[in-house]
This record gives structure tokens, C-alpha cells and sequence, in this order.
């Protein structure tokens, strides 16, 4: 087990849930805890309550349904921290809305794999020498991809609920993570899926998130008990690189994770699109 205590770490998501817990226990363990979230009352009242163990707590709000607000987020982050031992990508949610978001995504996506990616992507120099914990969903199993044209598959709605695109989504983003490890080896990345978490993370569903998580009450997980998974692979002495985690134990991801030629076209496409957002801005 590696001391985290000094340890420079980024929890995105953070304002409440898996990413408030985790921020917490990383806390406790003495690191340097550098929070984003994208509430601000939520956000700062969490970094003043982390500043009671005895340091100050950093603080971002970046929506991440922007990507111009992400842009910003990366270089005040670059600005501040010249080593990012970290990064604990928990940002995310399942969305309803159909429309596209103003950056012309598919808006679980955006959120959900782009807004994350381009984090990452602004931000591989501090992270050289570190590791990516990011939150995954076993939902992803049941996604499906193609290498061909699949910038509009990832912008269909038409014929798929909410869940169907998150789970898109989360197969874009284990796509993303493995391309971009194997374009920059000196930085770790895993992939967890913390199982299923009382949280507010559906509240965008409206009635049906609701009805969801009801029926689902008796098998959910506290947030505390998830963020722990996460917390234990950012302290991890021997970290599984390019791995697929389910809980605590290594999991199975889809066969599609494991393809070349699609991590590859995710990856283009990703490029292409935050090069056409940039030109637009």
C-alpha cells in the first residue's frame, strides 16, 4: 500500500455522493485533496469541512455539459498544481434530455466520456508518473459500437432511452482511457465500477429515476462503501494498469473495450470534436 498522506489528488464529481465520500477518506489519509464538483454551495461546503483535518482544501466548479467551462477547469488546475499524483474521475450522470448539449454533444456523452477525456487530455503532463481512478458502470457490457462512422453513433438518440446512451457513454469512456494510456504508458489508468450507489445520481430522470431506485433500495451500496474501492486503488502498491474493476475485484469489461481499431476511431473522433469546439470558441 502506497501513503497517500502529501499525495496531490483531483476528485471530480465531488459536490456529493461516492466523490464527497471519497474526497473525505482521502483526506483522513492526509493527502492533498484538490475538489471539483459542479454545485457551488455543495462544492465549498465540502472544502471547508475537509479544511477542519488541519489543511486548506481546494476548490473548482466546472459543469462538465460545457466544455469551455472544462478548458478553464484544466488550466487553472495546470496553473496550480505542477504534479498531479491522482485523479479520481468520478464526474458523471445518466441524463434524459435528448437535446444536444451547446458544444453540439449527445449530452450523457459529453459528460459522462468527452468532458472527462479532455481533463485528461489537457492535464497528461502533471499526471505523467501518476494514475486515473475513474468511475465505470457495468452498464457498458450492454453498449454497442462499430469503428466505422462513430461520431454518429455516439450522437444517436433517436430509438434509445437514457440508460442505453449512459451505457454508450461508458463504453466511449473505457475507450478513451485505453487509447489515451497506450499514446502516454507512463500514466495509470483504471476503470472501477463501484456497483450500485445510493446516491442523487439519477435525479435527472425525473419519475422514473425515482421508481428506479425504490425498487432498487435493498441491493444499493452507501456512498462511503463505494468510495472506499476507489480510495483503495489510488493507495494500491501494485495498481492493475488498464484494468476493469467490478467492487473490489478485477471484473470482465465487454469485448469491445478490448478493441484496437474502435479504441482507436473513439479516440479520432474525441480529438476532432474538442479541435471543432476550440475553433467555435
Amino acid at each position: 500500500m502506497i501513503s497517500l498522506r502529501n499525495k496531490t489528488i483531483v476528485v471530480t464529481g465531488a459536490s456529493s455522493g461516492i466523490g464527497a465520500q471519497a474526497a473525505r477518506q482521502l483526506a483522513e489519509r492526509g493527502a492533498r485533496v484538490v475538489i471539483v464538483g459542479r454545485n457551488r454551495a455543495r462544492t465549498d461546503g465540502l472544502a471547508d469541512a475537509l479544511a477542519t483535518t488541519g489543511r486548506p482544501v481546494a476548490r473548482h466548479v466546472a459543469d462538465f455539459a460545457d466544455l469551455e467551462q472544462v478548458r478553464r477547469l484544466a488550466v487553472d488546475l495546470a496553473a496550480d498544481l505542477e504534479k498531479i499524483d491522482v485523479l479520481l474521475s468520478n464526474a458523471g450522470g445518466a441524463f434524459a434530455d435528448t437535446s444536444p448539449t451547446a458544444d453540439g454533444n449527445e449530452l450523457n456523452y459529453q459528460v459522462n466520456a468527452l468532458s472527462p477525456f479532455l481533463l485528461i487530455r489537457e492535464l497528461t503532463a502533471a499526471l505523467t508518473g501518476g494514475r486515473i481512478v475513474a468511475t465505470s458502470s457495468r452498464s457498458h457490457r450492454g453498449a454497442v459500437l462499430h469503428h466505422q462512422d462513430v461520431g454518429s453513433q455516439l450522437d444517436r438518440v433517436t430509438g434509445l432511452g437514457p440508460h442505453q446512451r449512459y451505457a454508450r457513454a461508458k463504453l466511449a469512456s473505457l475507450l478513451l482511457h485505453r487509447e489515451h494510456q497506450r499514446r502516454h504508458p507512463d500514466i495509470e489508468i483504471a476503470d472501477v465500477h463501484p456497483g450500485l450507489v445510493a446516491s442523487d445520481f439519477g435525479r435527472y430522470l425525473g419519475r422514473t429515476g425515482t421508481i428506479l431506485k425504490h425498487v432498487a433500495s435493498p441491493l444499493l451500496r452507501s456512498p462511503r462503501a463505494a468510495a472506499k474501492t476507489l480510495v483503495a486503488l489510488a493507495e494500491s502498491a501494485e495498481f492493475p494498469n488498464a484494468a476493469y474493476f467490478v467492487r473490489d475485484r478485477p471484473g470482465t469489461p465487454s469485448a469491445l473495450a478490448d478493441d484496437p481499431q474502435l479504441a482507436s476511431a473513439v479516440y479520432r473522433d474525441a480529438c476532432r470534436r474538442l479541435e471543432q469546439s476550440t475553433r467555435e470558441n
